[in-house]
């Protein structure tokens, strides 16, 4: 069935269909001065598991995201530390590239960083201002917005009535307030500085993503993808850039934008004191359950952070490991026998259902959803199951939630524990009941249930181990 994505630019869905060249993805990565927070990781996760699924269902796919390490906030940062930029950003990168081991975010094939790029940012520069679009003052190299007839398409923003916070640098010698940089001129003490025909100087923020994808993708690609707050100013600006300084248009064929992550429905901030870093979250919390956070809304809508949030992908996953080790049950004890014609049917249904909501846009919920009808489907009558059948399914289960980056371990119980059921088993046939309550205790202590079925004892996990 055909992928389709909504493009942000356009405000439709766009089709793509699979082709012996892969399709390109950029992702707008980290600026390295600080810690990855949940608002980060949501981005990062996301486009990992769009990564994924793509490559799973046989499209061709090259993924690349940049690593901001020049920006004027690792500039102050460093001078708050008393350390120099780079070494900051080098310390920052390490964290995040860290972070993302932990978060599983496996999918990328190149990260880029701005400061490997200066040649090519400084030859894209050169071109905008020969065409025109680009101009010098005594403190760097600008571009000029409104000759770009195009600028605001992508938000739709009102260009009269731009706010001044949307990182727009005051200086009195621009043309127009709306003019960004492309090159600031700055001294050595700064502490990052190359030269350039227009003076010691560094790049702006937005011309380092294009210089990146221009000599990595090409001048136009595939999928241009972050989070919602940069599509004004720096997704635009990028538009603006590619667009003037190749006359290419479209630079990118669909703009992906992933929602917000709130608390308590107020955008989630320092300032506010509802901050929360994947470090901090993964303290207390499996990995598992954010990514399972992440995937339980629609990419395009709002997030909103809560503990209960937290206990229903806690309660989702339990549900899943739960099945997974009944299955496990019926692999030792259940009958012999091939894979019948109503399993391989159901996980059919299952495999169309999750391929249909994921070619929609990636609509995680209604996948995830499609797993879960298959899992509830079987109730009871999972022990009925052979196992080879227990098999096929648990390895269907397991490769569909791959696709989501959650891991799920074998449920098998201590050799001690597996010891104490065969005791309460040999009890219970004897009917010495005593013995065998005793034994149930015994097993209960050690964090385990024991529940009988028509294949024999199953055991379970009293907590879902994360």
């Amino acid at each position: 069935m055909p992928l389709v994505i909504h493009n942000t630019l356009t405000g439709k869905d766009e089709l793509f269909k699979k082709s012996k060249k892969p399709l390109k993805m950029f992702v707008c990565g980290p600026t390295v001065y600080g810690q990855v927070h949940i608002g980060h990781a949501r981005v990062e996760i996301t486009f990992d598991m769009f990564a994924r699924y793509l490559r799973e269902a046989g499209y061709g796919l090259f993924y690349l995201q940049n690593i901001t390490d020049v920006d004027d906030k690792i500039i102050a940062r460093a001078k708050e530390e008393g350390i120099s930029p780079v070494a900051l950003a080098r310390h920052w990168e390490k964290d995040y590239m860290a972070c993302m081991k932990d978060l599983r975010v496996t999918s990328v094939d190149r990260w880029a960083r701005a400061s490997a790029f200066i040649k090519e940012i400084q030859e894209q520069i050169l071109r905008l201002i020969a065409k025109g679009y680009a101009y010098e003052t005594e403190n760097g190299v600008y571009f000029e917005v409104r000759k770009f007839v195009d600028y605001g398409k992508l938000s739709g923003q009102d260009l009269d009535a731009v706010r001044p916070h949307y990182r727009i640098e005051p200086d009195t010698l621009k043309k127009d307030p709306l003019d960004f940089a492309l090159w600031k001129r700055t001294s050595k003490d700064d502490g990052i500085s190359w030269k350039s025909p227009w003076g010691e100087g560094r790049p702006g923020w937005h011309i380092e993503d294009t210089a990146i994808t221009e000599k990595l993708l090409g001048q136009q690609y595939d999928i241009h993808g972050g989070g919602l707050d940069l599509k004004f100013p720096h997704h635009e600006a990028e538009i603006a850039q590619q667009e003037a300084a190749s006359g290419k248009k479209p630079f990118v064929r669909a703009w992906m934008h992933v929602g917000l992550v709130t608390v308590k429905d107020e955008k989630m901030s320092k300032s506010l004191k509802n901050f929360l870093t994947v470090e901090d979250f993964l303290k207390k919390y499996s990995v598992d359950i954010l990514r399972f956070m992440v995937l339980s809304a629609h990419y395009r809508s709002p997030l909103n952070y809560s503990e209960s949030l937290v206990e229903q992908s806690r309660a989702a996953l339990s549900t899943v490991n739960e099945f997974l080790g009944k299955l496990d049950s019926v692999a030792v004890s259940g009958r012999a026998g091939a894979v019948s014609r109503a399993v391989t049917g159901a996980m059919a249904k299952c495999e169309k259902a999750f391929a249909t909501a994921m070619e929609a846009d990636f609509n995680t919920p209604q996948a995830v959803g499609a797993l879960f009808s298959f899992i509830n489907g079987y109730g009871a009558s999972v022990w009925t199951l052979t196992r080879a059948e227990s098999a096929a399914v648990r390895s269907f289960l397991l490769k569909k939630f791959s696709v989501f980056g959650l891991v799920f371990k074998s449920s098998a119980a201590p050799a001690s524990v597996r010891a104490l059921v065969r005791k309460r088993e040999i009890a219970r046939i004897s009917k010495d009941f005593a013995a065998a309550d005793a034994a149930r205790a015994e097993i209960a202590k050690a964090g385990y249930a024991v529940e009988d079925t028509p294949i024999g004892p199953h055991l379970k996990a009293l907590e879902a181990k994360e």
